[in-house]
């Protein structure tokens, strides 16, 4: 298996996260919580924030992204990008 295969072999999702200037911190310390969250990065591409997930069932991955990480305070904008293998 390769380097990159195995660094995903648990993550089902990527979320980019838009934030406001100045939250990303806060925001990554709470997406650090959530056990859905494989690990959480900093980008300096068009969305502030990656977060992989692992999220098997498509309405958990639903609630969890609409009910929690957008309601997140200084989230602006998410963007779910799935992986199948």
């Amino acid at each position: 298996m390769s380097f990159v295969a195995k660094c995903f072999e648990d993550v089902h999702e990527i979320l980019g996260i838009k934030v406001e200037p100045g939250t990303e911190p806060a925001v990554i310390k709470e997406l650090e919580a959530y056990p859905h969250v494989a690990a959480v990065y900093k980008s300096l591409g068009d969305y502030d924030i990656i977060a992989l997930l692992s999220v098997e069932d498509s309405r958990e991955l639903t609630e969890f992204v609409v009910e929690n990480v957008r309601k997140l305070k200084g989230v602006v904008d998410t963007k779910t990008t799935l992986i199948r293998k």
